[in-house]
């Protein structure tokens, strides 16, 4: 039976033996798959505990603040996406500039073997840490003789004879091509939002819509536009058409996400909607009129109707992140 927990402490690992990865794993993509997938028949081989060890905030966020980098998955996207991976425990460091200080060696020490009971690291091609990111591959060998783990690098996963990684992953959504993020991260990108009151005009004008408030702020969004997409209705895929962008319209310029959930009636209001993003439309447009609006709207429900033929929505598998 898998524990599937998330801590922050080291009660829970106390006495155990493990196999630990540690990085960020923002987005959980298939690059990251390779690394967690290796992780787990470690743990088998060598009869240990799976960990994984990453951090929050993003280390990014604390180290270029300035950069304001936008995030693919939440810390609870992550615990979650990984549980379901059969990853025995999660934890969650709280990043900081104290914890970015620390040598590889102390960080080894005191974190990864007397907190974590570490026998053995799997780390990336690229991997580093600890303070100025020395902690590389040669100086983990190093360490692994002088603590007593075997140490294993996992070579990158390519796609088109490229490393998938999560700044390509960020570019594939930043352009608006979700078909490429889906290949990257081995399911269809997806954000959680909370159904919030609306004008109601989209039902005035025969295309009902739940207005949409993200859960999760640093959320990175995909560009402006109309989307396929699916949301996950206590189980349920349901198709239907999201509207990411102002009303230019009606003069509205404030970006707002709509959507249209076919053949769906009920009251949805205060509740979180998993959203999947599945293949943009089209751009946001200004119409002279409303019933000019109304017809291309329309247009828009048969182009997303066409993408769910295509795809064969029944065959659709797609993971829960925030």
């Amino acid at each position: 039976m898998l524990e599937n927990k998330s801590t922050t402490g080291s009660s829970l690992l106390a006495g155990t033996c493990t196999a630990v990865t540690v990085g960020t794993f923002d987005g959980v993509h298939r690059g990251h798959l390779g690394i967690l997938e290796e992780l787990l028949d470690v743990a088998q081989q060598q009869n240990l505990k799976s960990v994984v060890i990453t951090f929050d905030p993003h280390t990014r966020h604390v180290l270029q603040p300035n950069q304001g980098v936008k995030l693919l998955t939440s810390p609870e996207a992550k615990v979650r996406l990984m549980t379901e991976l059969g990853i025995n425990y999660v934890v969650v460091l709280k990043f900081d500039r104290a914890l970015s200080q620390l040598s590889p060696e102390r960080f080894v020490e005191d974190y990864l073997i007397s907190r974590y009971g570490m026998r053995a690291l799997v780390i990336g091609y690229d991997h580093a840490f600890g303070k100025e990111r020395v902690g590389e591959e040669k100086v983990l060998r190093e360490l692994s003789s002088v603590f007593n783990y075997s140490l294993i690098q996992v070579p990158p996963v390519l796609l088109d004879g490229k490393p998938v990684s999560s700044s390509w992953v960020r570019s594939a959504i930043e352009e608006g091509d979700m078909g490429q993020a889906a290949k990257l991260l081995g399911r269809y990108y997806s954000f959680t939002g909370r159904v919030v009151p609306g004008a109601g005009r989209g039902k005035r004008l025969g295309h009902p819509t739940a207005n949409l408030e993200p859960v999760f702020e640093d959320k990175q969004l995909f560009p402006e536009g109309v989307y396929a997409a699916t949301v996950d209705l206590d189980g349920k895929l349901m198709p239907g058409a999201l509207h990411h962008g102002p009303r230019p319209t009606f003069d509205e310029l404030a970006p707002t996400l709509e959507l249209n959930i076919y053949d769906f009636s009920g009251d949805l209001y205060d509740r979180s909607l998993e959203v999947s993003i599945i293949e943009r439309i089209r751009p946001i447009m200004r119409f002279k009129s409303a019933g000019e609006m109304i017809k291309r709207m329309d247009r828009d429900d048969r182009e997303v109707k066409k993408v769910f033929e295509r795809i064969k929505m029944p065959a659709l598998i797609l993971s829960r992140a925030v």
